[in-house]
């Protein structure tokens, strides 16, 4: 028999204090100002939610923090590695995480990297349905380190079968920040692999600093309750701050 444990962010290996671009919530977040935020995406703390980790939790069979990958540490992100922080973003380096905020939105569960990079995850430790996520650019450079606040494309497919690409994402476009991208597919029964790809929007790697918010997988005892404060297309508590 499979047991499917809660979500627990206070069991992965987070970051340590406020990292070193501090986030702030804001009345209106302002695409030219790095981190401020005015939505939350709260952790999902429904019983049979498994979140994506990196550091703290384990595989193939996912523990409170969530599933780890099963491919080398090497392929998670094309600069700024080694990962060593779960729920945070590249930043400048191992000693330079962020907390996760996306087109001013603020994340508390995710997965920031560097592109070009990959992720493998191995689906065989639980029955998981559905697939859950928000892509886009940290705002750790919208947009006066990179312009634009670099670019990405996302990639998503379950056993080498592609179930969701997204366009090429940029930080800011016109002035204005890009709004996280809902991924939303179902899992095949019997599925043995998520494989994520973190491209590079096909302008090379610079600035780059994707991230994942709220990637998650959920089983049947998730999907048989409503998430509490549930609003229109989110999984979890979207807070509007205005």
């Amino acid at each position: 028999m499979v047991f499917s444990v809660y979500a627990a962010k206070e069991d992965c290996t987070n970051l340590d204090g406020d990292g070193a671009k501090p986030i702030k919530e804001v009345g209106k977040d302002d695409p030219g100002t790095q981190n401020d935020y005015d939505e939350v995406v709260e952790e999902d703390d429904r019983k049979g939610v498994v979140y994506l980790a990196l550091i703290g939790g384990s595989q193939p069979k996912a523990n409170a923090c969530g599933l780890t990958p099963s491919n080398d540490a090497g392929q998670w992100t094309g600069w700024g590695g080694p990962l060593n922080f779960d729920n945070a973003t590249i930043g400048e380096g191992a000693d330079s995480r962020n907390h996760i905020v996306i087109g001013g939105t603020y994340f508390e569960r995710g997965i920031g990297a560097h592109a070009i990079g990959t992720f493998e995850y191995d689906l065989t430790g639980d029955k998981y349905l559905k697939f859950e996520a928000y892509v886009g650019m940290s705002d750790e450079k919208d947009p006066g380190d990179c312009g634009h606040g670099g670019s990405s494309d996302f990639t998503f497919s379950v056993d080498g079968k592609q179930a969701f690409k997204s366009e090429t994402l940029k930080g800011t476009d016109g002035g204005e920040n890009v709004e996280a991208v809902k991924v939303e597919f179902d899992i095949p029964s019997n599925a043995k692999k998520l494989t994520i790809v973190m491209g590079d929007g096909g302008d090379g790697i610079g600035c780059d600093h994707s991230a994942i918010g709220d990637a998650k997988l959920l089983t049947a005892q998730a999907l048989a309750v409503e998430p509490a404060n549930k609003l229109p297309t989110i999984w979890g508590h979207l807070k509007a701050r205005y």
